[in-house]
C-alpha cells in the first residue's frame, strides 16, 4: 500500500495524541492494518511504503530507525511493542485476532500490552491465552493476565486466578485477589 507522505508528526507527543493524528491523517483502518501488520512481522519497520514508525513510537522510534538499532536482535521488539500499544488508540474489531495472537510473542512488553488490550476491548478469544500468561516470568505479565482474567473468565478460572494470591510479587498478588472479587461480582457467586 502506498500512502500520502503525511506531515511530520510531532515526534515528542503522548503516544495516544500520535495514534489520533496519524488517524486523523491516515484514516483508522490505515493505521490499524499497518499495526496489525507490524505486530506479525508482515512488513517492515523501516518501509517507505508505508507511514512513518515515529507515528506510533515517536522520537525514541525514529531514533532506533536512524542508529540501525532496530535491526539488533536484543531490540527488534520495539517496533512490535509500539504497534501494539497504538491499536490502544486505533481500534477496530478485525484488530482482535492479532492481539490474542500477540499475547504469546517473545517479548514480555507486547504480551502485557496485548493483554491489556484484551481487558480494554473484552475480547472473549483471549480468556485461554491469558490463563497461559498467569505463570509468565514477568511479574508485570501475570499481573495484566490475572486482570484480564477477573473481567473476562468464567468461574473455571477462579482457582487459577486463587493460585496466584501466593504470587511472590505483592503487586501481583493485589492482581489476584482484585480479579478474584470481580470474577465473584460479575458471576453473583462466591467463588
Amino acid at each position: 500500500m502506498t500512502l500520502p507522505a503525511p506531515t511530520d508528526p510531532d515526534l515528542d507527543l503522548h503516544p495516544g495524541a500520535l495514534v489520533t493524528q496519524a488517524c486523523a491523517r491516515l484514516g483508522r483502518r490505515t493505521v490499524t492494518t499497518w499495526c496489525v501488520d507490524l505486530l506479525a512481522g508482515r512488513v517492515a519497520p523501516d518501509d517507505p511504503r508505508q507511514p512513518s514508525l515515529g507515528w506510533i513510537g515517536g522520537r525514541p522510534a525514529t531514533a532506533a530507525l536512524r542508529t540501525g538499532r532496530l535491526a539488533r536482535p536484543e531490540q527488534n521488539h520495539w517496533p512490535r511493542v509500539w504497534a501494539v500499544r497504538a491499536l490502544r488508540y486505533a481500534w477496530t474489531p478485525e484488530a482482535a485476532p492479532a492481539v490474542v495472537r500477540a499475547l504469546t510473542d517473545s517479548s514480555w512488553r507486547v504480551r502485557e500490552t496485548a493483554a491489556k488490550l484484551a481487558l480494554i476491548h473484552e475480547l472473549a478469544d483471549s480468556v485461554e491465552p491469558l490463563a497461559a500468561l498467569t505463570t509468565d516470568r514477568v511479574a508485570r505479565v501475570r499481573g495484566a493476565a490475572l486482570r484480564g482474567l477477573g473481567a473476562l473468565s468464567e468461574s473455571e478460572h477462579a482457582e487459577l486466578i486463587r493460585s496466584a494470591l501466593d504470587d511472590p510479587e505483592p503487586a501481583v498478588a493485589l492482581a489476584a485477589r482484585r480479579a478474584l472479587a470481580e470474577l465473584c461480582h460479575r458471576l453473583d457467586r462466591e467463588l
